[in-house]
């Protein structure tokens, strides 16, 4: 497990990340875009039980050194799944 920034992050663990949310392509799924500073938009079509309140689910599926893999459920668009971001803009991101 890692601390920073008094979050906790695991592998394995669930994060709420925020996100802007639009209409998806069908009504079960949301357009999602999480902005990450420096980094390319996280972009895609999620299932609508993983969205909630300008937040979108993801699952840690791995952490080495500084880096942080995340998975998120549906299409992502901008990058390869799972997705790459580093643990301290996770831990705040998380934090929100």
């Amino acid at each position: 497990m890692l601390k920073q920034n008094g979050a906790r992050l695991k592998e394995g663990g669930i994060v709420w990340i925020p996100c802007e949310v639009k209409d998806g392509m069908f009504p079960t799924e949301r357009y999602v875009r999480v902005e990450v500073p420096g980094e390319k938009a996280i972009t895609g079509f999620i299932p609508e039980e993983d969205v909630k309140e300008g937040q979108v689910r993801a699952v840690i599926a791995q952490i080495v050194k500084n880096s942080a893999a995340l998975l998120f459920r549906g299409e992502i668009l901008s990058a390869t799944n799972p997705v790459t971001v580093s643990t301290k803009w996770l831990a705040t991101a998380a934090a929100k």
